[in-house]
């Protein structure tokens, strides 16, 4: 590392004489501007403690300016990677004009392949410091005769354990930095990577805040809206039925084709509405069932009946022994399987086959009833698998539904003492896994 001499260094080099009374003249000299520089930093680090922390750009910013301020640089960056450009960006900068032309001249934002200083200070975790800055061949080019910077010091910055990003001092002097500014420097950084960590916690409890909000009053809305929906629907569905039996009664064939068509809709908007009031009973600890012992391979395989759609055909394979019972709540247990399914029709291409496999496990805990729905469909997203779970969550844009099938086939499981698990290689369809115990959990 290239730093500035010290005095009594300077004095050898300019022939100054060295005997005891210069020395201690000299040494009292250092002892003092070291005192200086000590207080100085100090309060730079107090005020960057004090900085608000609640914009992680503007508290980078003002802590590039104190820093600036302590070591009289011409311009301070904090330089974060940014993975989408494998760039490091300078998010925080010292209002001075050295900045502003750095903007202007684009190296506000490295790429990690063209190299240069602040890159080395990144990957190698190593301090830089020089007085000398256009004599190196490893800084950019436009670094040296664009901003004509003649000293560097750049230290690594270190947010929670994870290198992510350094900061960067600059001046336009040659052999600006003294020995005192490193220490300085790699202190600063290491507090200011504080106060970074502290600022994107701020931002990410704030952002989370809002979402939240957000969602919890989108949820009531449509709570509120099912309710009406569920209401409106039964006069409907009465309309409906009168007008079946009149048009079978007259013979019109055609219309009675309609009605039916119609009440299937109505059916599926029922389905609908019946799961939005579901998520908001879990929500409520209002979800409950009434177990008793049920045959779980008779009912799939009426699940497996009863869901065709002549503009989907998928068929839909049962393997399973002669019986299985557990001990579950009828109607929930057919919502958990039906969901399942007709996600599986409809992620599957048409003539393609949906595999429901039932089978017994023994367990330490007893009897367990496994249940594998295979669809042969593009499987789930990577990015999706964590999630697929959760409410509002859904496949593909233009798929249609609101995500709460597999959420409820989920919490069904999870209220039988059973569980919900998936598997979905890239491509290669998915895997979804109901295991539920045979005999009720306490």
């Amino acid at each position: 590392m290239a730093v500035v001499p010290s005095v009594r260094a300077c004095a050898q080099r300019l022939g100054r004489p060295t005997r005891d009374m210069d020395a201690r003249r000299f040494a009292t000299s250092e002892q003092r501007v070291s005192t200086d520089s000590a207080q100085r930093y100090l309060a730079t680090l107090e005020r960057l403690l004090a900085l608000p922390s609640a914009d992680l750009k503007r508290t980078l910013s003002e802590a590039a300016t104190l820093v600036a301020e302590a070591t009289q640089s011409d311009k301070v960056d904090a330089f974060l990677y940014d993975v989408r450009r494998d760039s490091l960006v300078a998010v925080g900068s010292s209002t001075q004009p050295l900045s502003a032309r750095q903007r202007q001249l684009g190296l506000d934002v490295l790429p990690v392949t063209n190299g240069g200083r602040v890159v080395y200070v990144y990957e190698t975790g190593r301090t830089f410091v020089t007085g000398r800055l256009e004599d190196d061949p490893e800084e950019l080019r436009g670094v040296k005769e664009g901003l004509r910077i003649r000293s560097k010091l750049g230290v690594p910055l270190v947010v929670s354990g994870t290198r992510r990003g350094m900061l960067m001092l600059a001046s336009l002097k040659p052999d600006h930095f003294t020995d005192d500014d490193v220490p300085f420097a790699e202190a600063v950084a290491r507090w200011t990577a504080a106060v970074a960590h502290r600022a994107e916690l701020v931002e990410d409890i704030t952002r989370n805040a809002a979402a939240q909000g957000r969602q919890g009053a989108a949820e009531e809305l449509v709570t509120v809206l099912a309710h009406d929906l569920r209401n409106l629907m039964a006069p409907l569905d009465t309309r409906l039925h009168l007008l079946q039996r009149r048009a079978e009664a007259e013979g019109r064939h055609a219309d009675v084709a309609d009605v039916q068509g119609a009440q299937q809709a109505l059916a599926r908007v029922r389905t609908l509405v019946s799961d939005i009031l579901d998520v908001a009973r879990i929500e409520k600890g209002l979800f409950h069932g009434v177990p008793r012992p049920v045959d779980i391979v008779t009912l799939i395989e009426g699940v497996a009946g009863t869901l065709s759609d002549p503009t989907h055909p998928v068929n839909v394979r049962v393997q399973a022994p002669d019986r299985l019972v557990v001990v579950a709540d009828d109607a929930r247990l057919r919502q958990c399987i039906e969901n399942l399914v007709a996600n599986a029709i409809q992620k599957s291409p048409k003539d393609a086959g949906v595999d429901v496999l039932v089978r017994s496990e023994i367990r330490d805990t007893g009897e367990w009833a496994i249940v594998d729905v295979i669809d042969q469909g593009p499987g789930v997203p990577e990015q999706l698998l964590p999630h697929i779970f959760n409410r509002y969550v859904s496949g593909a844009p233009g798929e249609g539904g609101l995500g709460l099938g597999l959420y409820l086939a989920r919490q069904i499981a999870v209220m039988h003492g059973g569980d919900l698990s998936v598997e979905s290689p890239p491509g290669k369809g998915a895997r979804f896994t109901l295991s539920l115990p045979c005999v009720a959990s306490p």
